[in-house]
């Protein structure tokens, strides 16, 4: 059963008994005012017979009780048998009575000597307020039962309670399909979740709720739409950790496929060659140089899971002593290197050999980008907490669908040049693992045709004797 018809059917009963609790008090409170109002009225007419019958008896001189079989039928006959009324004698004899046959005579003896009125139900369904009042005359006393009719009361009260069942059965209606669009519409958010919770499951994980509120509901839905980013986002990345992967062995296969092929061939060229001297030169140095691209590669590879895995120890570094080792290890027929940078000590948080690494394959590969103006550009700024390096030229630049994939290893923007010049793939790669580990990430910024740009920002640490600022 759904949450909605649960929840309809909980109040639903609950709004039934209040519905009908609420008009039963309100038929029950105007059928008591009614009934007082007949009983106030019995009373008064009650209080005017009896003062007129105490005087008819003072005013006989004779034994009063005779008298009032006389007085009862003169009343009557003047009240043309509408007057329900009883006469007794102060010893309880019955003198005169024009009580109607539902009027039982027992409930007109039991109210002799008692205060206070009686309401009584007769055989036929009749109902009467029988009050009894004893009147002193003289040496004795008569007793006045009057019965007063209160039935108007009662089938008021019943009008009542039917016109209001069918006024309650239209409330009901009524406020049942208000509960009912209430409960729909309160439970949306619900149908939104378990809908857009479906769509995801069946991969559509793109679906959001994108409830509004303020409410709990809302709140759900906006941590459950938090939950599938994170979940979008978490499969997105193992999607590109597969690809990436993939990749990276088809990368790796090619790359070693290779200079094996070649390898091999020049071998057997070498194993079954003539006495061409010149050609098995040949053949030995094509051997050579693919040995030494497979050495480089196996290096390389070997340094990107060290740094990868085992993580480094930084320690202080000396930025004008880095610079030296950079330049110093630029190779001498290599493109001229122009650097700027602040002329006050600074020292760094870092580890000396792999930064210099990590300039010299961005150098390196400023100047496979074919510099127009014919150089290579290092810049470092510093301020109280960081130092920033950029490396750029104004070479060929990277179109901007190559930006996010260039430091996946042997991934290349243009592998049949990248190849020609001696390059793997894995310089990148592995300048961004060094990168990472001093805490920081590379960040590049290029146009085709204009160059390209590649900073990163290292830790600087406070100079001995002096505070960092705030």
């Amino acid at each position: 059963m759904k949450l909605s018809h649960k929840l309809l059917l909980a109040v639903l009963p609950v709004l039934g008994l209040v519905l009908s609790l609420g008009g039963w008090l309100l038929i029950r409170q105007d059928f008591r005012t009614a009934l007082d109002a007949l009983q106030r009225q019995a009373e008064t007419e009650q209080l005017r017979e009896r003062s007129a019958l105490q005087a008819e008896l003072l005013a006989y001189d004779a034994d009063p009780v005779l008298r009032l079989s006389d007085y009862g039928a003169a009343v009557s006959r003047y009240a043309g048998g509408e007057r329900a009324f009883a006469l007794f004698s102060d010893a309880g004899v019955l003198a005169y009575s024009a009580m109607p046959s539902s009027v039982q005579l027992t409930w007109q003896l039991e109210l002799l000597g008692e205060t206070g009125g009686i309401l009584r139900t007769g055989a036929d369904g009749s109902r009467w307020y029988l009050i009894a009042d004893r009147i002193p005359v003289r040496d004795t006393a008569v007793y006045y039962v009057g019965a007063y009719p209160v039935d108007s009361a009662y089938q008021t009260q019943r009008m009542l309670l039917a016109s209001y069942l069918w006024i309650e059965l239209v409330a009901f209606a009524a406020a049942g399909l208000a509960v009912w669009g209430m409960i729909a519409r309160l439970t949306r958010p619900l149908r939104v979740l378990d809908e857009t919770s479906r769509r995801i499951a069946g991969g559509d994980y793109a679906r959001r709720t994108a409830l509004n509120g303020t409410d709990e509901i809302a709140a759900l839905s906006r941590s459950f739409d938090n939950m599938a980013d994170a979940l979008e986002a978490e499969l997105d990345h193992r999607a590109l950790a597969l690809r990436q992967r993939e990749d990276f062995i088809s990368a790796l296969t090619h790359e070693l496929k290779t200079p094996m092929t070649s390898i091999l061939g020049y071998a057997q060229l070498l194993r079954t060659g003539g006495p061409d001297p010149e050609l098995r030169e040949q053949a030995a140095g094509y051997i050579a140089h693919e040995a030494h691209r497979l050495e480089t590669l196996s290096r390389k590879l070997l340094d990107l899971m060290q740094v990868s895995r085992q993580g480094i120890t930084l320690g202080p570094v000396s930025l004008g002593a880095l610079l030296t080792a950079v330049r110093r290890a630029v190779p001498a027929d290599s493109l001229p290197l122009q650097v700027r940078a602040p002329a006050d000590p600074c020292t760094l948080q870092g580890d000396t050999d792999l930064l210099c690494d990590l300039l010299l394959n961005l150098i390196t590969n400023a100047v496979r980008a074919a510099p127009r103006d014919g150089c290579v550009h290092l810049d470092v700024t510093a301020d109280a907490h960081r130092v920033q390096f950029a490396v750029w030229d104004t070479g060929r630049g990277i179109p901007p669908e190559e930006l996010p994939r260039l430091t996946e290893p042997f991934y290349m923007v243009d592998k049949s040049r990248a190849r020609a010049q001696n390059g793997s793939g894995i310089g990148l790669a592995l300048c961004r693992a060094i990168a990472v580990a001093h805490g920081t990430d590379l960040t590049f910024a290029s146009k085709p045709g204009q160059g390209t740009r590649v900073s990163f920002a290292v830790a600087r640490l406070p100079q001995p004797g002096k505070e960092s600022a705030p």
